[in-house]
C-alpha cells in the first residue's frame, strides 16, 4: 500500500517576489559600498594624474588608492547587475518586455499619440497619460537645474584657481594655486561636463551630433553616483556638527561652504538623475526586443503626420 505524501510548495508568484527581493536587496548594498567612496577615487585618480604631470600637490590631499578604488567600481558594477536584474524580473513578472518595461497595450497608445501629438521631436513630444506627461516636463526641468547646480560649483573652483578668496575664512588657505593646481581647474571641467549633461537632458540631443545615447547616460549614472553619497553622508556630517557630535576640520575653509556644498551635491546628483531617466524614456525609441515604442526622432510631411526618420529605430544623439 502506498502512502502518498504532499508537498506544501511555495506559489511561484511567490518564490519569484522573494528572488526578485533578495536580488534587489544584494544590488542595494553592493552598489551601496561602490558609490560610497567612488567620488573620491575619481577626483582623487585625477588629481593624481594632474600632480604627475605638473608636479604640484592638490589644495587637498585625497590620496588615490589603486586597489581599493577597483574593489569599489567591482561592487559598483556588480551591484548594478544585480539591480537591473531584479527590475526585469519584475517586468517579467506583469507581462511587460524585461528590455524596455512596456506592456503589449502601449505599443498601440504610443503609436496614437505620436499621430495625435504633430509635434518636431522628442524633446517636446508629450506622452500619453498626464502621470507620464507631468514626469517629462519634470525631467526637463531637472535637466536645467542641473545646469544651474553645476554651473555654481564650477564657479566657485574656478575662481579659487585664480586667486580669488570667496568662500575662505583664511585667504592663504591653499597657498599660491593655480588654474591647473589639482581640485580646482579640473573640477571645474567636470562641472562644465555636467553643465552640458543637463542642457542636453533638458533640449533632448539628437542628429546630427551622432553621439550614442548611452555615452550622455553612462556619464551621467557615474555623476549622480558621485555626487548623491558625498551629498548625503556630508550633509549628515554637517548635522552632526551642528548638534555637537562632531569637530569639524575646515582647512580655512568658511564654515558656510561646507553647509552649502553637501546639500548642493545631494541637489545636483538628484537632478541629473531624474534629467537623465526622462531623457532616456524620451529617446528609447522602438524596442529592438518586442518592436513595441515610436521611433524618438521624426520629421513631419506637409500633412501633419510624423514620419520616421531614417535610422530611427536605433535612437542617436
Amino acid at each position: 500500500m502506498e502512502t502518498a505524501h504532499h508537498h506544501r510548495e511555495s506559489p511561484p508568484g511567490r518564490t519569484g517576489a522573494l528572488t526578485t527581493a533578495a536580488t534587489t536587496v544584494a544590488g542595494l548594498a553592493l552598489a551601496g559600498a561602490g558609490a560610497s567612496g567612488i567620488a573620491f577615487d575619481v577626483v582623487g585618480g585625477i588629481m593624481a594624474g594632474i600632480a604627475a604631470v605638473t608636479g604640484e600637490s592638490g589644495v587637498v590631499d585625497l590620496g588615490f588608492d589603486l586597489p581599493m578604488a577597483a574593489a569599489r567600481a567591482a561592487a559598483l558594477a556588480a551591484g548594478t547587475t544585480l539591480l537591473v536584474t531584479a527590475v526585469r524580473r519584475r517586468r517579467r513578472a506583469r507581462g511587460a518586455c524585461a528590455r524596455c518595461g512596456r506592456r503589449p497595450d502601449q505599443g498601440a497608445a504610443d503609436h496614437g499619440a505620436a499621430v495625435h501629438e504633430g509635434r518636431g521631436d522628442a524633446g517636446h513630444a508629450s506622452p500619453a497619460g498626464g502621470g507620464r506627461e507631468t514626469w517629462q516636463r519634470l525631467s526637463v526641468r531637472a535637466g536645467y537645474l542641473t545646469v544651474l547646480l553645476a554651473a555654481g560649483y564650477g564657479a566657485l573652483k574656478v575662481q579659487w584657481g585664480l586667486g580669488g578668496t570667496v568662500g575662505l575664512s583664511d585667504p592663504r588657505a591653499f597657498g599660491d594655486v593655480h588654474l591647473w593646481t589639482p581640485g580646482l581647474g579640473d573640477t571645474g571641467v567636470l562641472a562644465l561636463i555636467g553643465m552640458a549633461l543637463g542642457l542636453g537632458f533638458a533640449r533632448t540631443w539628437r542628429p546630427p551630433l551622432r553621439m550614442p545615447r548611452w555615452m550622455p547616460l553612462t556619464a551621467a549614472f557615474v555623476g549622480s553616483v558621485m555626487l548623491i553619497p558625498v551629498g548625503v553622508l556630508g550633509t549628515g556630517l554637517r548635522v552632526a556638527v551642528a548638534l555637537g557630535l562632531a569637530r569639524p576640520s575646515l582647512e580655512g575653509v568658511s564654515p558656510w561652504v561646507f553647509d552649502v556644498i553637501y546639500p548642493w551635491f545631494l541637489a545636483w546628483g538628484l537632478a541629473m538623475g531624474t534629467a537623465a531617466a526622462g531623457y532616456h524614456y524620451r529617446t528609447r525609441g522602438i524596442c529592438r526586443a518586442c518592436g513595441r515604442g515610436r521611433p524618438a526622432f521624426v520629421r513631419h510631411t506637409g500633412t501633419g503626420v510624423p514620419v520616421a526618420r531614417e535610422g530611427a529605430g536605433t535612437t542617436t544623439l
